[in-house]
């Protein structure tokens, strides 16, 4: 009794360690997304105080640049009415002058004996200056001379500019397109995201950890620009942080949304890799493209080891092509026992003809030849117990089928992000077979 009642403590405290465990994990998920909420608001902040002191300057800038235009103007009209103006005074200061020197000479005549002086009387009657009393100079009325003013100041642009002002910026909760999942694949990464409405995104990618978007120092690429809301990314080192983000933008506008939060997120599926060791073929970009010799004789050419695995999909390039046999092409098999053909049990194989064979039985259904610059697309779904649901893609063509696999030993373990439960898949080995040199294939 007391053992069992000291089990059920022990019990009980395992219980209360994995609980504990658990919630701490949690809090470490709530301070997360507390920390988020403050330091997007503070960038928010800082964001609107700098957009609204560069709207500030702005404003005052051509404020001060339409004053200091009309002020320009009122000189200019200014200069132009006091030009005439300032000709006629001077005028009539120059006759004022002349008057007064006529009055002056006038007096000194009439007071020194003017009848003894019959010439000086005669000069000062032909004196230039008096032909001159009788000539007086126009001047203008004054509706004719300028009056300025000014006008044109909008009564009702207080409330245009608080109208436009009112609807200057915006505050919102989060973007409209967010990341919502990011899926593990061999060498790549799934990102899917979540639409508001139809239009097009735009999806770019970093190296490293990136919490905000408003980080200067960090350089991302457009990984795609499209209507589709998911995309994989290839060719990622595994255990490598990268980040992600994506906008949008609704169908016939130009402007594009808010970037998302940066989701950071890595691999530890490593890329496919052939193997690199088999006789009359040639490997490079990191064993992803393989490359039939003229030495050796002919075999298949497996991966590394079983790397593929059932859910996710996987695409042979054909990057040259040689001359053709009939059993020369690409495929998958539960194991890599038999080197000399991929047209046999336990095996999917397309042929270079576009033939499609599954465990060596030809299948009425054809599919374009492969040939330089051919892409074909192999995808599966696990559908338990052994029995595989397979669709073959080329050029546009495509075949599905269920395929009973008779795999004895790996069944490999496939963990997403944290995004999902752990989950269980047949894994497989791909290959290729060509008898002819030139035949380049990339796998991805």
């Amino acid at each position: 009794m007391a053992q069992q009642l000291i089990q059920n403590v022990v019990d009980i405290m395992d219980n209360a360690h994995s609980q504990q465990q658990q919630l701490t994990e949690s809090m470490s998920s709530l301070s997360e997304a507390k920390q988020q909420v403050k330091f997007s608001a503070e960038q928010s902040k800082k964001c609107l105080k700098e957009h609204f002191k560069w709207l500030e300057e702005k404003a005052l800038e051509n404020l001060r640049s339409r004053l200091n235009e009309l002020l320009s103007e009122v000189d200019v009209v200014t200069a132009t009415a006091l030009t005439p103006l300032m000709d006629c005074e001077e005028m009539l200061n120059s006759s004022i002058s002349a008057a007064a020197r006529i009055m002056e000479e006038g007096k000194k005549i009439l007071g020194n004996n003017p009848n003894d002086h019959i010439e000086d009387l005669v000069k000062f009657k032909d004196n230039p200056d008096t032909r001159q009393l009788h000539s007086v100079p126009e001047i203008p009325c004054l509706a004719d001379v300028p009056y300025l003013s000014v006008d044109n100041f909008h009564p009702d642009l207080e409330k245009k500019l608080h109208k436009l002002f009112e609807n200057e910026g915006r505050v919102l909760e989060r973007a409209p397109a967010q990341i919502s999942e990011i899926e593990e694949r061999p060498g790549s990464l799934l990102i899917t995201w979540a639409e508001v409405e139809a239009g097009e995104f735009c999806l770019q990618y970093c190296y490293g950890r990136v919490q905000s978007n408003e980080d200067k120092n960090i350089t991302f690429h457009t990984a795609y620009t499209g209507p589709n809301t998911f995309c994989t990314i290839r060719h990622l080192k595994t255990n490598t942080p990268y980040s992600f983000r994506v906008c949008s933008r609704p169908e016939g506008e130009e402007k594009w949304s808010i970037w998302s939060v940066p989701r950071t997120a890595h691999t530890t599926i490593p890329h496919y890799q052939w193997n690199n060791t088999t006789e009359g073929y040639s490997t490079s970009n990191e064993d992803k493209t393989a490359t039939r010799l003229s030495e050796g004789t002919t075999r298949v050419l497996y991966s590394s080891d079983n790397s593929y695995r059932c859910g996710f999909p996987i695409t042979f390039r054909v990057l040259d092509a040689g001359e053709k046999t009939p059993f020369d092409g690409i495929g998958l098999s539960a194991n890599d026992e038999d080197t000399e053909t991929l047209q046999r049990s336990n095996s999917i194989f397309v042929a270079t003809s576009g033939s499609v064979f599954v465990d060596g039985q030809e299948m009425k259904t054809k599919l374009p030849m492969l040939t330089r610059g051919s892409a074909a697309t192999i995808e599966t779904e696990d559908l338990g117990n052994g029995k595989v649901r397979v669709s073959i893609e080329v050029e546009g063509k495509a075949v599905t089928f269920d395929w009973k696999v008779d795999q004895k030993a790996d069944v490999g373990r496939l963990m997403g992000l944290g995004m999902g439960p752990a989950s269980t898949s047949v894994c497989l080995y791909f290959g290729m077979r060509f008898s002819h040199e030139d035949w380049k294939v990339g796998v991805e």
